[in-house]
C-alpha cells in the first residue's frame, strides 16, 4: 500500500517521515518536558501565524475589493434613487404651489358667493316678454326690495338673467337666451374663458369665436366665470350640445342649452352681486 501511495515521488515520502518524526519527538517533549510546550508556542506566534497570514492576505483583500465595489455600486444606486426622489419632490412641490393657490381661488370665490347669497331674494314671475323683441321677463320686486340694476337672476338649476331695469314695486330681467345677451363663462372641466351669447330664435346660448383647437366638447358643464363682476362666479349656465368646427377658418362654434327654461319657472332666485 505505501508503494502505491509514494510511487509517484519518494521525496513525499521521506517528507511524510519527517513529518511523522515531528510529530513522535513533539508528544515525547510535552510529556517528558512541560516547557516545550513555549517552544511551540514561540514557534506558532512567529512562524506559522505570519505564514498564514501571508498564505490567507491575498484572498482577504480580494474578498474586501469585491465587497468595497458591491458597496460602491449600491451606494451610486442609492444616489441616482436619492436624486429621482428629490426631482420627483420638487415637481410634486410645484404642484402643491398651484394646488395652494387654486385653493386659495376657490375660497376667495366661496366668500364671494357667500357675501353675494346672504341676502337671496325669491320673486314671482309675474309677465313674460316686457321689454319689446327681447327675452325678458318682469319680476315682482322693485326698489321696495333694494333691488338693484345688474343683480343676477337665477332658478334652482342655474343662470336665468340679470335685472336690467328696477320699479318701485317690479323689475325687468333680461335673460340670457336673449340675443343681446353676453355672459362671460367657462368650462368648467377646462377652465377656458368664453362669451356666451343668447340665441332669441330657439332659446339655445353659443359661442361664437371658440378657438379651432379648444378642448371643448359635447356635455361639458359651462358656468359663470365672474369676469368684471356682471355675474356671481360658478353658477351653472348649460351644457355643450354640439360642437361645429369649420374646416379651413380659425374659429370653430358650440352650441349649449341652458340648465334653466324661463317658460317653464313661476319663481326665480335673486341675490345681489359684488360690483
Amino acid at each position: 500500500m505505501s508503494s502505491s501511495l509514494f510511487k509517484h515521488s519518494v521525496t513525499n515520502f521521506y517528507l511524510l517521515l519527517f513529518f511523522i518524526g515531528l510529530s513522535i519527538s513533539s508528544i515525547v517533549l510535552d510529556i517528558k518536558y512541560s516547557n516545550s510546550n513555549y517552544i511551540r508556542i514561540i514557534i506558532n506566534d512567529f512562524l506559522i501565524t505570519p505564514i498564514q497570514y501571508l498564505a490567507s492576505t491575498p484572498s482577504t483583500f480580494f474578498s474586501k475589493f469585491v465587497e468595497e465595489k458591491k458597496t460602491i455600486e449600491e451606494l451610486r444606486q442609492k444616489i441616482e434613487n436619492l436624486e429621482k426622489q428629490n426631482t420627483v419632490m420638487k415637481i410634486n412641490l410645484q404642484r402643491i404651489d398651484v394646488l395652494e393657490n387654486e385653493v386659495s381661488r376657490l375660497r376667495s370665490i366661496k366668500r364671494q358667493i357667500d357675501n353675494s347669497l346672504k341676502n337671496i331674494k325669491i320673486a314671482q314671475i309675474t309677465q313674460k316678454d316686457v321689454i319689446p323683441n327681447k327675452r325678458s321677463v318682469q319680476i315682482n320686486v322693485g326698489s321696495n326690495y333694494k333691488t338693484k340694476v345688474g343683480q343676477t337672476v337665477m332658478g334652482v338649476n342655474g343662470l336665468l338673467g340679470q335685472v336690467v331695469e328696477v320699479n318701485v314695486y317690479t323689475s325687468k330681467v333680461l335673460l340670457i337666451t336673449d340675443n343681446d345677451s353676453n355672459v362671460p363663462a367657462k368650462i368648467a372641466r377646462t377652465g377656458q374663458q368664453i362669451i356666451i351669447k343668447g340665441r332669441s330664435q330657439d332659446n339655445l346660448l353659443e359661442v361664437s369665436f371658440l378657438p379651432n383647437d379648444s378642448e371643448i366638447q359635447s356635455g361639458d358643464l359651462i358656468i359663470t366665470s365672474g369676469q368684471a363682476k356682471r355675474f356671481i362666479p360658478s353658477l351653472k349656465i348649460g351644457r355643450v350640445v354640439e360642437v361645429i368646427r369649420n374646416e379651413g377658418e380659425r374659429f370653430s362654434q358650440a352650441i349649449i342649452k341652458p340648465l334653466e327654461d324661463a317658460d317653464k319657472v313661476s319663481e326665480v332666485i335673486l341675490s345681489a352681486d359684488e360690483r
